[in-house]
């Protein structure tokens, strides 16, 4: 670096003496709390349980999620990499770079937040933190990577001229080396997210994006067009685009640009659970999303309607290393180290496509009590389409019960297929064989896919029908067939509509075993809301936003309940022989007329 920083010994970062920081901020509570908790935690890695413990809010998660760091992991970067981070935040990504050991220089425009993201930091020799506005930072030496991430979108609040974005754009390449990347991650304008009424991230308001509303002065994001544009306007020749989803804040899956391209790849099923999140969530949607992104690849439209982009963005062309994959897929939320998994679709030798899985955390140590295996294989894809966008296609068609139940009939009878004739047993590695885990092949056969849980034992018929019922059911569009049911007496109806009947004692041994399976996977008293309580509480789906207005809502529960009250009345009940006799006088002359 130049010798215009002196280093802070007490806040750990380099700074110019007399420059003026940046303003921007979470809030003082929120970067007090995360200051507070970083600074006494023992565990600061990336991967810290101690500082996952600490999320309370979205700021915190923001901060504190190690599911941030699936954003950059794709891309093996390591000790041969020198990269700099220009606004580091609070040091979330900051911490996942320096421990793939690559040096790293880490500028951030807030005095604050440079601190929290040194405190973060604090036993990596290889990272520095300097406290500097972006433009004005200076350095000596050449990056082979230079990140920005949700960093570009702010460029009108901390650059002045006629074009801010392209200013620092401009800047963030002056560091790269001959063959450097530069990554920016950033919110797509035009992300499907936000037609389905999700908040612009940056401004808190509903479609403000998409009509335009973008002043000079506010932070701005772009269309993909219009976003390549500004790179090659900035001397960028070379564009690598990539889509993490739901988004790039807190990705659980990224496509690469060459699947969009490979027909043996059902990307349509890949995204069916990634559903944009909204911050904070609203939980209102006009359509689903994830069946939405049926239609919208099959008029090629993904690249343009992704919530998110990750840009590998270079002058010179050359190969971009590590991206032979075509999707990447991480299971990590709340799970124990042990249990993290990143799953690689890539293309095989002889024209098929396989799915490689690794634990992502190999040496992490198993619980000492593990009622299930955890099966980590490779195995090859198989081309269809998942059984449970049928069931999610049905119920957002506003179907019957009856159409719901019947499409969970070829499932129910691939497990009584595979159950013991006598005792109704299941072979212990149908844990996981639910609808999201069966694929309807071309020739109309089912395909149990991703069987990642194994029990040494056989497991209990019911406990698989009432979790697969039940996992299908969440994250469905409301549908107003079925949300007068609770849980418990929907997947009841289903069952017995396909020939199964559940009993109290079925029902007790599934929550059973749910609890044991979150207790091995997430850490006891870490999972959800127990089975046992969800299927007392009503059915809930995505509310339709034609039908969450809170007014409409409100008066219709007031309507529902007043009805209810009426009914209950004695006088109600005295007058029911002349309410029947009444209507069939009404019907009778009706039909004589």
């Amino acid at each position: 670096m130049t010798k215009n920083y002196q280093f802070d010994p007490v806040q750990r970062i380099w700074a110019k003496p007399g420059t003026s920081t940046l303003t921007y901020s979470d809030g003082d509570e929120n970067e007090e709390y995360l200051f507070s908790v970083i600074t006494n935690a023992k565990d600061v890695s990336a991967n810290s349980p101690e500082l996952a413990s600490a999320i309370k809010d979205w700021p915190s998660e923001y901060h504190l999620s190690p599911v941030r760091h699936n954003l950059l992991r794709p891309f093996t970067l390591g000790p041969s990499d020198h990269i700099l981070e220009l606004g580091c935040g609070c040091g979330a990504m900051t911490r996942y770079l320096g421990e793939t050991g690559a040096k790293v220089v880490a500028v951030e425009g807030s005095r604050r937040r440079a601190a929290i993201a040194a405190a973060r930091c604090r036993d990596l020799p290889n990272v520095s933190v300097y406290c500097d506005n972006l433009i004005e930072f200076q350095a000596d030496e050449a990056f082979n990577f230079v990140t920005l991430i949700g960093v570009l979108e702010y460029s009108n609040q901390f650059i002045a001229g006629p074009d801010p974005v392209c200013a620092c754009l401009e800047k963030a390449g002056g560091f790269l080396a001959k063959d450097g990347a530069l990554v920016v991650a950033i919110e797509n304008q035009l992300g499907l997210k936000y037609f389905n009424g999700c908040n612009e991230d940056h401004v808190g308001i509903p479609y403000f994006g998409i009509n335009g509303l973008y002043r000079n002065c506010d932070p701005v994001t772009f269309g993909r067009h219009a976003l390549a544009a500004k790179f090659r306007e900035s001397g960028f020749s070379v564009l690598d685009f990539f889509y993490p989803f739901p988004d790039y804040k807190l990705p659980g899956a990224i496509l690469s640009e060459a699947s969009l391209h490979d027909h043996r790849l059902n990307i349509a099923d890949l995204l069916i659970h990634y559903t944009g999140r909204d911050y904070p969530e609203t939980h209102q949607r006009a359509f689903s999303e994830g069946l939405a992104w049926r239609a919208v690849l099959e008029n090629g439209l993904l690249p343009d309607l992704a919530n998110s982009f990750v840009i590998f963005a270079r002058v010179t062309d050359g190969t971009l290393r590590a991206t032979n994959w075509l999707a990447k897929i991480y299971n990590r939320n709340n799970r124990r180290l042990c249990y993290q998994v990143e799953t690689s679709i890539v293309p095989g030798n002889q024209g098929e496509l396989n799915v490689v899985k690794r634990r992502l955390f190999p040496d992490a140590p198993l619980p000492h009590t593990a009622w299930l295996q955890h099966s980590v294989n490779a195995s090859q894809y198989f081309t269809g389409n998942l059984l449970i966008g049928r069931i999610q296609a049905t119920i957002a068609r506003e179907a019957s019960v009856d159409e719901i139940a019947g499409c969970f009939a070829p499932w129910l009878n691939f497990l009584r297929g595979n159950a013991e004739k006598t005792t109704d047993r299941l072979p212990g590695h149908f844990v996981d064989c639910i609808p999201s885990n069966l694929v309807c092949c071309t020739d109309t056969s089912l395909r149990y896919i991703d069987a990642e849980w194994v029990c040494h034992d056989s497991i209990t018929l019911a406990w698989i029908i009432v979790r697969g019922i039940y996992h299908s059911l969440d994250g469905c569009l409301e549908n107003y067939n079925t949300i007068h049911f609770t849980y418990r007496q929907l997947i009841e109806k289903i069952a017995s509509l396909n020939g199964f009947k559940l009993t109290d004692a079925d029902l007790v041994l599934a929550n059973h075993y749910e609890k044991q399976l979150a207790d091995q996977v997430l850490g006891s008293g870490s999972g959800p809301i127990s089975l046992e309580e969800a299927l007392e509480s009503k059915v809930v789906g995505f509310y339709r936003a034609a039908r969450n207005i809170a007014e409409l809502r409100r008066s219709h529960a007031e309507n529902e309940q007043e009805v209810a009250r009426i009914k209950s009345t004695i006088s109600w009940q005295v007058t029911k022989p002349f309410r029947f006799f009444s209507f069939l006088w009404r019907a009778l002359k009706k039909q004589f007329q």
